[in-house]
């Protein structure tokens, strides 16, 4: 009652506003139990063990049109949302007119800094490939590879072919793991890929 007067609502309007109310009882009250959480479903009692010792698992699905890749055991609310577009893209790095080498290089830069900048989606253009040799987008290819191994592994969660607004089969939203200062990603590291050798 003091908060409603605290409110402007005066004693005589509130009393008025009462009548011919009845009081609960005690006795005929239920009282709802304390939900429990569940553990989520995708997730093992090890997975930060794994994610220490770098054993992330990628799901990968690729098209000549599409790609995607996400963390075995992400939320697939998560997933589907960077599907949909629905994370707005904090920054992007464009790798039109670079080798293999040099895009590698621009990338391990482009991560470096979003992830010290506590960026969580950003988009990668990597081209279709039209204007390559044979027509192959080999930057495309290289992408998935790449994501799914050192250093890149590391920062992210899950990456999939952008929305046609956002540069479409050209293009790849990137959902990046949230910034910790604990833990170590060693940027200097390779992956297994021979163009790199």
């Amino acid at each position: 009652m003091e908060e409603l007067l605290q409110q402007g609502m005066h004693a005589d309007e509130f009393a008025k506003a009462m009548a011919g109310v009845t009081p609960l009882t005690k006795a005929g009250r239920d009282v709802v139990p304390p939900v429990e959480p569940k553990p989520f479903a995708g997730t093992s009692g090890n997975a930060l063990q794994d994610f220490m010792d770098g054993k992330l698992e990628f799901a990968i699905s690729f098209t000549d049109e599409y790609m995607e890749g996400f963390v075995v055991g992400l939320d697939p609310v998560m997933m589907q949302k960077l599907r949909q577009g629905s994370f707005s893209p904090e920054a992007h790095v464009d790798l039109h007119g670079l080798n293999t080498q040099q895009a590698f290089e621009t990338l391990r830069g482009f991560f470096k800094g979003s992830w010290y900048r506590g960026l969580r989606c950003v988009i990668v253009v990597c081209g279709r490939g039209k204007n390559s040799p044979d027509g192959i987008g080999i930057l495309r290819e290289k992408l998935q590879l790449w994501f799914t191994q050192e250093p890149f592994k590391r920062v992210i969660l899950a990456f999939c072919t952008a929305k046609s607004h956002d540069g479409g089969a050209g293009a790849v939203y990137v959902l990046m793991r949230k910034y910790k200062k604990k833990g170590h990603i060693a940027w200097e590291r390779m992956p297994a890929d021979e163009d790199l050798l």
